[in-house]
Order: structure tokens, then C-alpha cells, then sequence
């Protein structure tokens, strides 16, 4: 059972990548009756229909819409990153003054035990 799975799903990936590559190489153009016709080169296509020629798969087209959706996109992640950064800043900086402060509590305790070690002898 597990080998069939396996089987179909590795004839299913073939299909795939033979269809994808089949359309990646192919070139689309459209006569002058409104037919349209697919070919493999540049060669297959009249002279007079070259200036018209678009591939297969065409490239996706983003609205104004859509184009503005990821501009923002993109300007709200770059702000979140440098909220970020901000933060590790301010969290350094804190711990910083953190530890300055507990190394001058230890100088003066330090400083007390030996004036008072000074002071018993």
C-alpha cells in the first residue's frame, strides 16, 4: 500500500515537472483571425505577428491595490525591525547601568569593610 502511494506520487511529480517544463519554453502570439497559437521558437512565428509575442505563462500583474498592500507591508516590517532594534538598545543600555550600579554598591562595601577592618586594629 505504501508503495503504490509512493509510486503515484512520484509519477504525479514527474507529470509536473514535464507539463512546467513543456509551457516554460513556449511562445503564444495571436493572427489576425483571433486564433491563438503556441510555438516552441521564435523561428514559428510570422514576421508579421513577432512585435506580439508574450510567453506562455504570463508574469502576474499587481494592481494598484495590491502594489500598495505590500509597500505597506514591507514599510511596517521594516518599522517593527527597528522597534526591535530599539528595544535590544534600550534592554543593553539598562542592564548596563544595572551592573554599574551593583559594582559601585560592591566598591563601597568593599570600602566600608576596610575602614572598619582599619579601624579594629
Amino acid at each position: 500500500m505504501i508503495k503504490t502511494i509512493f509510486r503515484v506520487g512520484i509519477f504525479v511529480a514527474g507529470c509536473v515537472l514535464v507539463i512546467s517544463s513543456v509551457y516554460a519554453d513556449q511562445i503564444r502570439y495571436m493572427d489576425s483571425s483571433g486564433t491563438l497559437h503556441f510555438v516552441d521558437s521564435m523561428a514559428q512565428v510570422p514576421r508579421q505577428y513577432r512585435e506580439q509575442i508574450y510567453p506562455a505563462t504570463p508574469t502576474p500583474v499587481l494592481d494598484k491595490r495590491a502594489l500598495a498592500d505590500l509597500k505597506r507591508r514591507d514599510k511596517e516590517e521594516a518599522n517593527r525591525k527597528l522597534r526591535e532594534q530599539h528595544e535590544k538598545k534600550r534592554e543593553a543600555q539598562r542592564r548596563q547601568k544595572e551592573y554599574e550600579l551593583e559594582r559601585r554598591k560592591e566598591e563601597k562595601e568593599l570600602q566600608r569593610r576596610e575602614e572598619s577592618s582599619s579601624l579594629n586594629r
